[in-house]
């Protein structure tokens, strides 16, 4: 026996069982911590989506509704469609939190998810169960669209911006947003598919909405926009006028049929003229530069294709100062227009402005803006609670070579039809209208 243990220990022929039985630990190990790893890091990016989708989608639901309840309800419905870890989470999570805002980032959202799993070989050599965390946060943050054509309405029920028929927007690096929540119609082609839009042009930076989009393969708009955050009001905070701004009162200015009426001479820059009632264009109206009219309970009408009316330097406001919920409207349906707003002053940058609380009927011509080759509006037409259908001019529509319009559109539901051309707003930095201002979009921030 002893002779056999000597022959074998003296042989070489066994080297390479002895070599890979002493190896069979090492690889057993890293085959288990390599298979570990892998499902740990699985485990770990799932969480991670879940985490993300859940931020993002509480401030979407912040935008709209800022209470924790609902911001916490938004998390846990969207984490139930989008956390496909398998493992129950941690009691305590999710954590929800709204930070406060930080510079450009706005309405945070941070959600935290934990979940603890064991590791089938890792937990041979743990004593406790390890755990798995993700955090994220998103925010509201400025996007790269400037606003030229806002549509405030936010109700779900209407179609805040509508694009019908063969019309041609041509609107370069500005954009078109609505406000409303309209899951599938909030900005819309005019035929409500994606197959419309066919008999119109529209060249855009972007068309938002804070519901859904009508798209249009015919359209040259770079980026679709749906469930966007809605944009500011640009004018919220332009005061009403009131019967003592009046520098004079002007009444029955529309019975007077002595057309024309030039008014270059009979008021001066910095009045404020009131006019009592209608005022009904029928031939040749101008109007002082720097001067704000104000049509007390009456409505704007140019329907006459010989008529024209002009202003520089000046906007033309309607209210009622008995009772503002019958303020008159604007239909201007013929003739020529030229209008300029003021650079300065309490109404600087809008050429027409129409009371806040001006009752809505729902019309989509409760005011109408129709243009010819004689329309020139430079400044913000802003109508913020009645809709306006807006079919432009061709003094810079067309495909021709004109160099468009420094001109906002701000009403509560806006119908393009006709032809127009805008200018971005950073390209009209001398026209009174606001800074340009991105919109916001909702991205993770951290």
């Amino acid at each position: 026996m002893l002779k056999a243990f000597k022959k074998l220990w003296n042989s070489d022929r066994g080297n390479a069982l002895i070599i890979f039985g002493a190896c069979l630990p090492l690889l057993v190990g890293a085959a288990g911590i390599a298979t570990d790893t892998i499902q740990w890091t699985l485990w770990k990016r799932q969480l991670q989506r879940a985490a993300d989708s859940g931020a993002i989608a509480g401030v979407y639901t912040r935008i709209k509704t800022d209470t924790q309840d609902a911001v916490a309800t938004a998390v846990n419905t969207d984490l139930t469609m989008n956390n496909h870890v398998g493992i129950a989470l941690q009691s305590g999570y999710p954590e929800v939190l709204r930070p406060a805002d930080s510079g450009e980032m706005r309405k945070q959202v941070k959600v935290t998810l934990q979940i603890a799993k064991s590791l089938p070989f890792s937990s041979m050599f743990m004593s406790a169960t390890p755990n798995i965390r993700a955090t994220a946060t998103a925010a509201s943050v400025p996007g790269g669209s400037q606003y030229c054509v806002i549509g405030l309405d936010t109700s779900a029920a209407v179609t805040g911006v509508e694009i019908s028929g063969s019309s041609y927007i041509d609107l370069g690096d500005c954009s078109l947003i609505a406000n409303s929540k309209n899951p599938t119609t909030a900005a819309s082609n005019g035929s409500n598919s994606a197959t419309g839009g066919g008999g119109s042009t529209v060249k855009a930076a972007s068309l938002a909405a804070s519901g859904g989009v009508n798209y249009s393969k015919t359209w040259d708009v770079k980026d679709y926009d749906p469930n966007s955050p809605p944009a500011d009001d640009p004018f919220a905070n332009v005061p009403n006028p009131k019967s003592s701004d009046c520098s004079k009162t002007i009444t029955n200015m529309d019975k007077n049929k002595d057309y024309p009426i030039d008014r270059t001479s009979l008021d001066t820059a910095g009045q404020v003229v009131c006019i009592t009632g209608d005022v009904t264009v029928q031939g040749s109206l101008k109007l002082a530069s720097g001067v704000t009219y104000v049509l007390n309970g009456g409505s704007l009408t140019m329907n006459n294709s010989g008529s024209s009316m002009n202003c520089t330097s000046c906007t033309i406001a309607m209210t009622n100062f008995s009772d503002r919920t019958a303020t008159g409207n604007i239909k201007i349906t013929g003739g020529s227009l030229s209008i300029t707003a003021p650079v300065t002053g309490n109404y600087a940058g809008i050429a027409f402005y129409q009371d806040p609380k001006a009752t809505d009927t729902g019309q989509k011509t409760q005011n109408q803006i129709n243009g010819n080759s004689g329309q020139s509006v430079t400044g913000a037409i802003y109508i913020p609670n009645q809709s306006v259908l807006y079919n432009g001019g061709g003094s810079y529509s067309g495909v021709g070579t004109e160099v468009g319009a420094c001109m906002m559109l701000v009403a509560k539901r806006v119908e393009f039809g006709g032809n127009s051309k805008i200018k971005a707003l950073d390209q009209c930095k001398g026209a009174g209208l606001p800074d340009p201002k991105a919109g916001q979009r909702v991205r993770l921030v951290a």
